[in-house]
């Protein structure tokens, strides 16, 4: 018993002197993606793992943030055009609580739902540092990119032709290995 006991003190250690960072990493690119779960601008449920099938945009902006400005209208173009084929867009601000008046007025320009950070009920995917930050989500839930500008901003011909690709992708076949155990196969879509 007191081995047990031992044994654990030396776990909780070495769990204690990791970064946090390890511990709580923010959603890669493969990763399926963590629960983000939030109450939108007009008080609608925004829960991502209730979206597996639809291609979800999920956007971190700002009002004072240029470069989120000019990347909002593209994401309007991008979600009138495909909304109807099962994409899914949710753009949340992380302005102060007392922003939400701007906030409110920026988006009455725009169509897709959007939500403020400081009411974000759950989220496990990111620690926001800077934004514009865009994660773009496939139908089988998992991280397919992230964007960050300057090295990849948010463009209209870009995130379309990205969105257009993960709804027109088929679902992996299942191969039964024989063991009982379905497993799933990637195929080059590049040739």
């Amino acid at each position: 018993m007191r081995q047990k006991s031992l044994m654990l003190l030396i776990v909780m250690g070495i769990f204690a002197l990791l970064p946090s960072e390890a511990m709580c990493a923010d959603a890669a690119v493969g990763d399926v993606a963590p629960s983000f779960m939030a109450s939108t601008l007009d008080g609608k449920n925004f829960d991502l793992s209730a979206l597996k099938g639809k291609v979800v945009v999920l956007n971190f902006w700002a009002t004072w943030c240029t470069a989120c400005q000019y990347e909002l209208p593209s994401l309007e173009a991008v979600w009138r055009k495909y909304r109807s084929q099962g994409l899914e867009v949710l753009a949340v601000s992380v302005d102060s609580p007392h922003g939400r008046k701007h906030v409110n007025e920026v988006m009455r320009f725009f169509s897709f739902p959007a939500a403020v950070m400081h009411e974000i009920t759950k989220n496990d995917l990111v620690t926001l540092e800077t934004v514009p930050l865009t994660y773009i989500i496939g139908k089988d839930g998992k991280v397919e990119n992230i964007l960050r500008p300057p090295s990849s901003p948010l463009t209209e011909s870009g995130l379309g032709d990205e969105v257009k690709a993960l709804l027109e992708a088929k679902p992996e076949p299942k191969i039964d290995d024989g063991s009982g155990v379905k497993t799933e196969t990637k195929k080059d879509e590049k040739k």
